[in-house]
This record gives C-alpha cells, sequence and structure tokens, in this order.
C-alpha cells in the first residue's frame, strides 16, 4: 500500500508516492482526466461499440411471414448492410433514400441489405419496395451489436475461417466479420477529417482489399432503445 511522504522542499514542489518519484498531484490530475473522459464517453459517446476485424454476432430474427432468419442463410451473400432503424425516428425517414441510394455498391461486392427493426411492420413501412427487412422484437440482435443509436449501419464480410485442427477434415466454412459501423453520410463530428468517412467510402475500401480505411464513424439520429 502506498502511503503519501514530503520530501526536502528543494528536492521537489509536493508530496510524492513512496517507493516512486510520480508527484501525487501529477497522480490526482491523471485520476481527474480519467474520470472526466469516462463522464463525456457516458454522455456524448456515440461511437459503435464493435471493432474492425471482429467477428459479427450471429442473429435470429423473425421475417415478414414470422418465419426465422439466421446470419448463415445468406449463404449466397458475400457482404452484408445490417441496417437497424425505428420506423418513428425522424433520422430514419432522412437516412432511408441515402442507403438506398448506395444499393449499387453492395450488389458489386455480392452484398445485400438487411433492415433490422425493433417493432413490427406492414407493407406501407418498408423502406422501399424490394427491402429484405426483419423483426427483432426482444432487441436481443439490437444488444449484441451495441446499437445505442440509430439509425445505425454494420457492415459486415464473409471471410474464410481458420483452417480445421484436423488434417483430415475437408469442410470449409466462413465467418462474417465486421468491417464498418456507424453512420450512413460523413462524419459531422469531425468535418476537419482529410477524406470522407461514411458508409460509400467503405463500400469503395471493400472493392479493393477487407481493410476500410476509416471503419467507425460518428452516430447522429435518435437514441435506442426509441420510444417515439
Amino acid at each position: 500500500m502506498a502511503f503519501l511522504v514530503d520530501k526536502n522542499p528543494r528536492e521537489s514542489s509536493g508530496p510524492t508516492l513512496r517507493g516512486g518519484s510520480i508527484p501525487v498531484l501529477s497522480v490526482a490530475k491523471w485520476w481527474w482526466m480519467l474520470a472526466l473522459t469516462a463522464l463525456c464517453s457516458a454522455a456524448f459517446g456515440q461511437l459503435p461499440a464493435h471493432q474492425w476485424g471482429e467477428q459479427a454476432p450471429n442473429f435470429l430474427l423473425k421475417d415478414h411471414l414470422d418465419q426465422n432468419l439466421r446470419l448463415n442463410q445468406f449463404k449466397d451473400a458475400q457482404v452484408l448492410v445490417l441496417v437497424f432503424s425505428h420506423y418513428a425516428c425522424p433520422a430514419h425517414h432522412l437516412y432511408q433514400p441515402k442507403i438506398k441510394a448506395l444499393q449499387p455498391m453492395w450488389q458489386r461486392l455480392q452484398g445485400q441489405a438487411l433492415w433490422i427493426f425493433p417493432h413490427s411492420l406492414n407493407p406501407s413501412m418498408l423502406p422501399h419496395a424490394e427491402a429484405v427487412f426483419a423483426q427483432d422484437f426482444r432487441g436481443e440482435t439490437f444488444a449484441a451489436y451495441g446499437i445505442r443509436k440509430i439509425p445505425h449501419i454494420v457492415v459486415i464480410k464473409k471471410s474464410a475461417a481458420p483452417r480445421p485442427k484436423s488434417r483430415c477434415s475437408t469442410k470449409h466454412r466462413s465467418i462474417w466479420k465486421i468491417c464498418y459501423s456507424g453512420a450512413v453520410d460523413a462524419d459531422a463530428e469531425n468535418p476537419a477529417s482529410p477524406m470522407r468517412a461514411d458508409l460509400a467510402e467503405a463500400l469503395r475500401d471493400l472493392e479493393f482489399s477487407d481493410y476500410v480505411r476509416i471503419p467507425k464513424t460518428n452516430l447522429h439520429g435518435c437514441p435506442y432503445p426509441y420510444t417515439p
């Protein structure tokens, strides 16, 4: 356990921690800055929770026919654009056409968009006529992907899984990894950024490699859970 000891005033401007030369004021300042950072993160934290390259959480959703919908059912897709939203959120109607306009980009990547809502939908509420949507009534998928603001876009890409330990095994499987998590448009919190930080830029990067230069952007919209 550390105790405070007074040193010769000519050697130090204040007390230090016994066994070290770190001034107490520096330690106190460090803890104060850490607490302030945590407070700001709690109040203004809009960055998504997941990091680039992490394995995407699996999900169990309900489609429009009330049938189960799982991640492993998207066998023909190489990229999935997951759009977490809420029909009653004003930002949903603002960003919906912007997201739909990027459809040719993810189609070039053999991609597909999946709109995920925490409530039931009727045909008049669909993002567009050919939209694929799912319902997360329990909010489990929203929680698994760390959704705190909506609309929130998560782009995941299929990649080869590590080889099985058994050399005799001929089974090959793939896993989904997170490539982008954030907003659809340019990052309003960082207007001085030298390059655009948005969904379109992430999809362009994926045309050339699995690496996205800016894989995470600030979110702006409605808080989740959202109450109209």
